[in-house]
């Protein structure tokens, strides 16, 4: 069973769906202070998993972008 969402899985969430593609290193550079770099590529790798985001691999960088229906709020 996957644990509950916390703040810091909430406010990855919130960064994604503000701004479309981010790259994974735009999205986890605020939270760098509060989480070493592998632990924030995991969250975001965990997200895509439960189906939260979408991870779109390019030649040179992971894109992060929102799933629909997590906007839309269902």
């Amino acid at each position: 069973m996957m644990k509950e969402l916390d703040k810091l899985d909430k406010a990855l969430l919130d960064r994604v769906s503000t701004v479309r593609c981010y790259s994974i290193r735009d999205l986890i550079r605020p939270f760098l202070l509060q989480r070493s770099e592998s632990v924030l590529r995991e969250r975001v790798r965990a997200l895509e998993l439960r189906k939260l985001i979408r991870l779109e691999r390019t030649k040179r960088e992971i894109r992060c972008s929102p799933i629909d229906e997590y906007l839309s709020g269902g």
